[in-house]
């Protein structure tokens, strides 16, 4: 009968979230950073210039591009896999990151993903360490910058200097990953953020997400 089917189906989702409880909070993760980027991105202008650092696979690059329709869009990424100690449990190094072949083929599909928006110059991608690209762009050039890079404290402290100088005044820092705890950079996000807040204007947090104004 059709009134018994949201009871069946019920059951059917509580049994298979017997087998798998690890579904329960990631899908909650996922879901909840999704959302608290969009909230993030609604605070940020459109029709901007701006760069996003640490891209990966692009898929908050696509949202940039949905919400935000920037004018133009900086992708920022070596795209590297890194052997150094300390990165043995980054999803670029370990067992993890499996080798510079599947970081060139990640590189690849970002290219073909967003082959029409290269096209059209509203993208443009940098496969480039981030300090690097930070170097060659003009100061003052950028409406807003989205740190994603090496979440390292060192790593995030020296994206937000060097990112710092490429901001227009009243321009926007913003990142993600602040108050994370128990992955493999430990606190690196979140003390490199609240030591740099003292040169911005303002600084809100959204769950993950950090938004610094520039004075």
């Amino acid at each position: 009968m059709p009134e018994r089917t949201p009871p069946v189906r019920r059951l059917r989702t509580l049994a298979g979230l017997a087998v798998h409880p690890r579904r329960i909070p990631r899908r909650l993760r996922v879901r909840q950073r999704e959302l608290q980027r969009r909230r993030l991105l609604a605070q940020l202008p459109k029709d901007a210039v701006c760069a996003e650092i640490g891209t990966w696979r692009g898929d908050f690059a696509a949202s940039i591009l949905d919400s935000r329709r920037p004018r133009l869009l900086h992708l920022v990424d070596p795209w590297e896999y890194r052997t150094e100690e300390g990165y043995e449990r980054a999803i670029y190094g370990g067992r993890k990151g499996n080798g510079q072949q599947m970081m060139d083929a990640v590189y690849e599909r970002v290219l073909a993903r967003f082959r029409g928006p290269i096209d059209g110059g509203q993208v443009l991608v940098h496969r480039s360490r981030s300090l690097d690209a930070a170097a060659a762009f003009d100061a003052e050039s950028l409406d807003w910058v989205y740190i994603d890079a090496d979440h390292s404290y060192e790593g995030v402290k020296n994206d937000l200097d060097a990112y710092f100088r490429t901001v227009k005044p009243g321009g926007f820092i913003a990142g993600d990953d602040y108050g994370q705890v128990g992955s493999w950079f430990e606190d690196g996000v979140t003390r490199a953020v609240d030591e740099f807040a003292g040169r911005c204007e303002d600084m809100r947090v959204i769950g993950t997400q950090f938004l610094l104004k520039k004075p």
